[in-house]
């Protein structure tokens, strides 16, 4: 190889900088870096379905909240009861439960289930001690499962027991599913993974034509797919690797996904771009080493600036840690390092595959009519350009900028009307065995018997529970069963009613005594751990992600249980999935401002460290901060408003996922700096060739907006096209991360 002459014009960024000697390293050692890649490319596709399988139900818990305290002492003292309440769920439209046909397939789906790992706890329908577990038709029927271990165990004997369920069922005249928490994450993982694959299956064509009309050549178009591919890849393969000390969620993958393959793009279009100009600029020239000068070229100015861009949307997402929740900081974890993976494949296999290529890059043309102006333009051609007439127009009547401020802010305004909460998604596994269940539960009981909330009552210092305990627990229990949200309750003073006949100590006592029913009283009293403890059950009537669960816990919390508590009575703490979603939404309301303090500082300041400028930072973090803004706006517009909901298929449910204003805050600024870096870095290249502000800025503007538009064009098609998926909260991202 000959060696590279630096030259002495200023307009030659590669002058003295690491990047182009990075850049010129890698293409001399092309086939080496692109055969480590390869090896490393397979290895992660093999652990990919190490990942699937390994993948859990979203935790929506707030450490140190009241339903994180409640989970861990029901976990603790309740070991008979099981940390999750599953439901199986028996159905026949030919048989009753009076049938026996019917109670011979209870009986043998119950004999499959029982003594299975993990099952703490299990009471069908006709045992003693069942409380409404048959439909009054009778038609259905159902058997309360209590479900041990940690959330990727719950996960995974979950999926064991449907497949045994299903299996003892089959052949009979009844269906029986299983449902509840894990249950229904499951098959909502498989759905989303659905939902996934179909967005892609869309959003890649798509992006590949933009690709081709945006390099005008089939071979150039192909590489910020196979970047996006390989990168994304590579990312699985470390999320399997980690998958074994730590959990991962559907959602996190479908995150993921959604936002590597997009930057994948965009970063490697921003490269192959200004690799193509230098070749052609160093072909014209009749350099000798005219593909590594290309590669370092590219890499000392676009390398840098999707260096700095990257970095940027890192410091962004690093925000979230101060969220004290699994969720946040498991997306935090996957959407950090897919940017990373992203940028170290950018940064090694990109430049070595450009390399490889060499003037192969523009093979299989389109039409000329259809190719972009000529690659390596000189300075005078671009000044002429549209885009700097464009820009000088723009510069010399900056007026031109207030309509589409205005039309960002009027964007904006749905935003101040923003409601919070937890969607599961239940709407989407419809057709799945626990979608299947959860439609007997709302047909014949009540769709609060998914996940109820539970009230864990303990006695106030040391001791049983006290006989004012009890009394107040009974009080307790019939004032909330006149709720019309509930559908009823159970507590330790249902039980003694029905066993003994009075609440009381002396009644407690008695049953504690008789051995026929410890196994029924474990499930309420903390039997063996002191007896100081009580789950009351509250059966919603209502569906436990609705806005009338929510009030229901909100209320119990704020009125029923302080009122009781002014009386000495036992303490009480919510708990509960829905109890986790208020949780999770009082945390997420109360960590927005310091989100944003922390996003909008660290960039300021990142962005004062690159440019040595007060004003392009202020400009940037207030125009970005805007961009967001609208998007919050247009998404509250949409999914809470219901507006566009015939088009885009699907029923407002009246607010926003909680998790989303937070995590699209911080991935949507990091991303829309991107663009503003990018035009800005080359332009600042310019200004140092020329130290003329407006030519700069045109001529800038001139080589950077058919990428940029590209970039954003395949931006919009990548993240768009989940707008088609069934699962809700990922149509939400898709059109948040789509206005960016």
């Amino acid at each position: 190889m000959s060696a590279i002459t630096p030259p002495r014009s200023p307009r030659d960024p590669s002058r003295a900088s690491l990047a182009a000697s990075w850049g010129v390293w890698v293409a001399r050692r092309r086939w080496w870096v692109l055969s480590v890649w390869a090896v490393l490319f397979v290895a992660a596709a093999a652990a990919y379905p190490h990942l699937l399988g390994n993948l859990v139900a979203s935790d929506y818990s707030v450490s140190g909240s009241d339903s994180s305290r409640v989970a861990h002492l029901i976990e603790t003292d309740f070991t008979a009861a099981g940390a999750e309440q599953d439901v199986i769920v028996f159905d026949s439209e030919a048989l009753t439960v009076s049938d026996t046909p019917y109670r011979d397939t209870i009986a043998k789906v119950l004999e499959s289930v029982r003594g299975k790992p993990g099952v703490a706890a299990l009471l069908g329908p006709t045992e003693p001690g069942a409380q409404d577990q048959i439909s009054a038709d009778g038609h259905a029927a159902i058997a309360s499962l209590g479900l041990s271990g940690d959330d990727r165990q719950r996960a995974d004997r979950a999926k064991s027991l449907q497949e045994t369920i299903a299996s003892a069922a089959a052949g009979t005249q009844v269906h029986a599913y299983l449902t509840g928490y894990s249950p229904s994450a499951n098959d909502l993982t498989e759905v989303e993974n659905e939902d996934v694959e179909h967005a892609e299956s869309i959003g890649i064509p798509v992006a590949f034509i933009v690709l081709m009309i945006a390099f005008g050549a089939v071979v150039a178009a192909f590489v910020p797919l196979l970047t996006a591919l390989v990168s994304l890849v590579g990312t699985f393969g470390v999320l399997s690797a980690l998958s074994g000390v730590a959990s991962f969620d559907a959602f996190l993958l479908s995150i993921v996904t959604m936002i590597g393959v997009g930057v994948a793009i965009d970063y490697s279009l921003f490269i192959s771009s200004r690799f193509r100009e230098e070749l052609a600029r160093a072909r014209q020239s009749g350099r000798p080493d005219a593909v590594e000068h290309a590669v370092g070229v590219a890499m000392s100015t676009s390398g840098r600036t999707i260096l700095f861009s990257g970095i940027l949307v890192m410091i962004s997402l690093f925000s979230l840690f101060v969220v004290k929740s699994p969720i946040f900081h498991g997306i935090a974890e996957g959407a950090v390092l897919v940017v990373a993976c992203t940028l170290l494949t950018a940064w090694s296999m990109l430049p070595a595959l450009l390399a490889a290529l060499g003037d192969k890059v523009n093979r299989w043309p389109l039409p000329r009519r259809l190719r972009p102006p000529e690659m390596g333009q000189s300075a005078d051609a671009a000044r002429a350009s549209g885009w700097a007439r464009w820009a000088r127009t723009v510069l010399a009547h900056p007026w031109l900028a207030a309509p589409a401020a205005a039309l960002l802010i009027l964007f904006a305004i749905p935003a101040l009307g923003l409601h919070l909460g937890i969607d599961l998604g239940l709407e989407s596994v419809s057709g799945t065995p626990s979608g299947k269940a959860e439609i007997v539960l709302e047909r014949s009981f009540t769709p609060g018997l998914l996940s109820p909330v539970q009230v864990l009552a303990s006695h106030e210092g040391s001791g049983r529970l006290s006989g004012h305990d009890l009394a107040q627990l009974d009080a307790f229990t019939e004032s909330v069963a006149r709720d019309h949200r509930v559908s009823a309750v159970y507590s330790i003073a249902t039980l003694l009613k029905q066993t003994e006949g009075e609440v009381s100590v002396q009644a407690l006592r008695r049953l504690e005594a008789d051995p026929s029913a410890k196994a029924l009283l474990a499930q309420t009293l903390n039997v063996g751990n002191g007896s100081n403890r009580t789950i009351v059950t509250i059966v919603p009537s209502v569906p436990v992600d609705s806005t009338k669960a929510t009030d229901l816990v909100h209320n119990l919390r704020d009125q029923v249980i302080p009122s009781y508590g002014s009386h000495g009575g036992p303490q009480m703490l919510v708990g509960g999935s829905t109890a986790q979603f208020v949780d999770l939404g009082a945390e997420t309301i109360g960590k927005l401002p310091l989100v944003l303090a922390i996003v909008l500082s660290l960039s300021f300041l990142y962005l004062l460290l690159i440019f040595r400028s007060l004003l392009i930072p202020l400009k940037a973090v207030v125009m970005n901060l805007l961009a967001t803004a609208a998007a919050f706006g247009l998404v509250t517009w949409v999914f809470q408003d219901g507006h566009l909901s015939g088009a885009l298929g699907f029923e407002s449910v009246g607010y926003i996922q909680t998790y989303l204003p937070i995590m699209v805050f911080a991935v949507l600024f990091g991303l829309s700096m991107d663009y503003e870096v990018f035009l800005i870095r080359r332009m600042q290249e310019e200004w140092i060739a020329t130290h003329d502000n407006d030519e700069a800025v045109a001529t800038g503007l001139a080589h950077t907006a058919r990428p940029i538009l590209a970039a954003a064009a395949i931006m919009t098609a990548v993240f768009g096209c989940f707008l088609v998926a069934d699962v809700l909260e990922l149509k939400e991202f898709g059109l948040a991360l789509d206005h960016m």
